[in-house]
């Protein structure tokens, strides 16, 4: 399989500078690349657009990159499940070009991952809502390696009437920890799209599509020292299954299960571009995923089923393109709902509810110039509940959080270029809603749901700074060097009459070294 990845890497890059070569053989093509990276308004069009249907009039042609780069995180103001320290390796590449009339969009990423000191999670990080999994209270290491492939294609058809779109999404991951109890994991997610639209009048377009998608993660955990499976010795080492938001109990035995998944939905699709109105795009889709957590080894009690878990979501994102006196703006709104419930075998009855919903408004503004500025304003309002029927447990919280940057790009002599960005966020918490019965109290309430509501109902500000310097490389290449810095400090704490094992942190660092290609 990773042979596969790779071969399909090198025929992607391959195509992308076959292109770029034959359409400019000079460096004016990846010059231009640099230089729509560099504006934050074209940029965030182009992050809108991308993995979506109707992509082809935002995304410039011939818009190629690749990055190779390690990100580090370090500190415990996250929540419990989380890692103390994050190290990942990673390589991207992505790009448009257009050919015999179908307009191809593509990318590929690698990630390298190696977290430290991860409790409570033997998980893949691609399902952080799950109703079922392992978990232990001592620190494990995981290593993780993750490759994921995205395709779109679009061609226009009865004179440019009728636009059709296909994508594909194709995610592979391994994880495995490397010290006891010691979790081993795979996953795979295929998601396909089809998308049919037409031409209204000049201006207005509109469309719709399907979503078909399947998966599977398996889960595992053994022992290298037999005497931590259940030893009073090493309680920490102890697995637990996490069923719905509580712990169901030890697992000695047969700690062994997949996760099949399955999903379908529909996508909506409007666009109008007018002179002086600008550019308004609208994209909104309904998706719901069905999970079925089976054992490996059939249990006598529970038999071969352990729960089956439907999520549903709605996301609707809505932007604004307008470029007036010269500056370029955009303005983008998200909206986010996924409600999640189980059905648990054992007890023949929904236990688990599960909600998160955000609001998004963003605006960007980049005034162009040898020196080119860049304004970022943007206003998030995120939730998420989590309730577990048998026990009372209970978990709800409401963020508001506000964040502003600026930044600028100087182009110097010899194609050359240098620019800085600067970003600072400050988060409020709204309201929470919190239960947990003290009849019901176990080791994972007083450590994960005790910590995670001080983290989730707690103030905070941060900032980021990133500075990258460009260069012209192999006469048709912009090279670029970035690196980036970036802090959260928690402002305030709420208190919590309880017995609380573990708190979160007061402060998490993480930078980030990359080199950026542009061709």
């Amino acid at each position: 399989m990773k042979k596969q990845y790779i071969m399909l890497f090198i025929l992607q890059v391959s195509t992308f500078c076959l292109y770029a070569q034959k359409a400019d053989t000079t460096a004016i093509l990846s010059l231009k690349n640099k230089i729509f990276a560099a504006d934050s308004a074209s940029f965030a069009a182009y992050q809108f657009a991308r993995k979506k249907a109707f992509f082809s009039s935002t995304i410039p042609d011939g818009f190629n990159t690749l990055s190779i780069g390690h990100q580090f995180s370090k500190g415990g103001y996250t929540p419990l499940q989380s890692a103390g320290k994050i190290k990942d390796n990673y390589l991207t590449t992505e790009g448009k070009s257009t050919l015999a009339g179908i307009a191809l969009w593509g990318a590929f990423s690698y990630h390298r991952i190696a977290e430290d000191s991860t409790r409570w999670a033997h998980q893949t990080r691609n399902n952080p809502s799950s109703p079922y999994y392992y978990g232990s209270a001592a620190n494990v290491n995981y290593q993780r390696t993750v490759y994921q492939l995205n395709a779109t294609a679009e061609r226009n058809m009865l004179g440019n009437n009728l636009p059709i779109a296909i994508g594909i999404d194709y995610r592979i991951g391994d994880h495995y920890s490397t010290n006891d109890p010691r979790g081993t994991l795979k996953d795979y997610q295929l998601n396909l799209q089809g998308s049919l639209g037409y031409r209204l009048s000049e201006q207005l377009k509109a469309g719709l599509g399907i979503r078909y998608g399947y998966g599977e993660e398996a889960t595992n955990v053994a022992y290298k020292n037999p005497d931590k499976v259940s030893n009073l010795e090493y309680l920490d080492f102890i697995t637990h299954v996490i069923s719905g938001y509580n712990t169901e109990g030890e697992k000695a035995l047969g700690r062994d299960f997949r996760n099949d998944m399955s999903r379908f939905g529909f996508d909506a699709y409007l666009s109008y571009q007018g002179n002086n109105f600008g550019t308004l795009r609208f994209n909104g889709y309904y998706l719901e995923e069905k999970q079925e957590f089976v054992n490996r080894i059939e249990d006598a009690k529970t038999g071969e089923h352990l729960n089956d878990y439907t999520l549903k979501t709605y996301n609707f994102d809505l932007m604004w393109q307008k470029k007036m006196q010269g500056s370029n703006l955009v303005v983008t709104f998200n909206y986010l709902n996924t409600d999640g419930a189980d059905f648990k075998y054992p007890a023949k009855a929904n236990n688990y509810l599960y909600n998160h919903n955000l609001w998004a408004a963003k605006a960007f503004l980049n005034r162009p110039g040898k020196t080119s500025y860049n304004y970022i304003l943007g206003l998030t309002k995120d939730g998420e509940e989590r309730q577990d029927g048998l026990t009372g447990n209970l978990l709800g919280y409401n963020r508001l959080k506000v964040n502003a940057g600026i930044g600028f790009n100087k182009r110097l002599k010899g194609e050359q270029s240098w620019g800085v960005h600067a970003e600072g966020i400050y988060s409020i918490s709204l309201n929470d809603r919190f239960n947990v019965p003290q009849g019901n109290e176990t080791v994972f309430a007083r450590m994960v749901i005790y910590n995670d509501y001080l983290y989730y109902t707690s103030n905070f500000f941060g900032g980021s700074v990133a500075a990258d310097y460009n260069f012209p490389t192999y006469k048709k290449i912009q090279t670029g060097i970035r690196l980036g810095f970036s802090y959260m400090d928690a402002l305030k704490f709420k208190t919590l009459d309880r017995t609380v094992i573990s708190t979160p942190g007061n402060n998490r660092f993480s930078t980030n070294l990359s080199l950026n290609l542009y061709f």
